[in-house]
């Protein structure tokens, strides 16, 4: 094959992955057109001083603002616009802490859920803190031990995400199998089955943790081979984040009007994502919380 013709498909695939990764993006858009009346219904009336609410904007907003930006500069490099070397590095690098922070926002909802599950104990607390840092801590060491080094070029930035994406992958499948493991535990025992919100706590863990299973063993496949693919998952994986994390939040807010006629009765939570359930208030009364 001549030298042209391989810059043709190279160029070819930077193109069509490019157009791929829009489709990410379009995907997140609609997500949030969709569901943004129960945004104004649920997430607006907050105060500023709910942590859920910081966390539900934060996961609604941020990756949207990292994706537009990434599409941005998916263009310049498809039209060879002249880009910073020493800036276009930085960012592909940091796009590994950009990916943990968005887990990290996903995560907190599903840890306050589980922490409200076991009566808000102060051991399960510290346990979730211990599993987040090392989390954070094998993200940064990959980050540190797979620079880029001299050789990286800007179609790295279209086409394979960094070898970092491993450490992260591996990581969260760990702390996303514990989360899931410890709603399981709880369903079992018998305190919760049988109640909405212990069945939608199970129903939501369990198809989160498999979406992300699936989207994050993929990022490490990619990661590690090196594929070309790679980016544009990464594209999918940050909208896949937003729209579960966003979706998990919902739906707890949604629940009390499922459930409780009076408003009045659903306020006055402690953890205000988990405790505002009637089932929960009650539960909560009868079993104090653990030293």
């Amino acid at each position: 094959m001549m030298p042209d013709s391989l810059y043709v498909l190279r160029s070819s695939l930077q193109f069509d992955l490019h157009k791929t990764s829009i489709a990410a993006l379009a995907f997140l858009v609609w997500e949030n057109l969709i569901t943004f009346d129960d945004e104004v219904e649920y997430i607006w009336r907050k105060p500023w001083t709910a942590w859920i609410k910081a966390v539900f904007l934060f996961l609604r907003y941020f990756p949207l603002a990292i994706q537009l930006c990434n599409r941005i500069i998916d263009e310049k490099i498809i039209q060879q616009q002249d880009l910073r070397y020493s800036t276009l590095r930085t960012w592909y690098i940091s796009q590994v802490v950009v990916a943990h922070l968005a887990m990290t926002g996903v995560e907190l909802v599903m840890m306050a859920r589980v922490y409200a599950l076991y009566r808000n104990s102060r051991w399960m607390g510290w346990g979730f803190l211990c599993l987040w840092l090392g989390e954070t801590i094998a993200v940064l060491a990959g980050l540190f031990i797979t620079l880029p080094g001299v050789h990286f070029t800007s179609e790295q930035f279209l086409l394979r995400v960094p070898h970092s994406f491993a450490y992260l992958a591996i990581s969260t499948l760990v702390s996303q199998a514990i989360i899931l493991g410890l709603t399981l535990r709880r369903y079992i025992q018998g305190q919760w089955s049988g109640t909405s919100l212990g069945k939608l706590l199970i129903r939501d863990g369990s198809i989160v943790y498999f979406v992300f299973f699936v989207t994050t063993m993929t990022a490490a496949v990619y990661s590690i081979g090196g594929l070309n693919f790679g980016m544009t998952e990464y594209a999918w994986y940050l909208s896949i984040i937003s729209a579960a994390g966003c979706r998990l939040i919902l739906n707890m807010q949604r629940l009390p009007l499922a459930g409780v006629h009076d408003p009045d009765s659903c306020r006055g939570s402690s953890l205000e994502l988990t405790t505002i359930h009637y089932d929960t208030e009650r539960y909560t009364a009868q079993h104090p919380p653990d030293p």
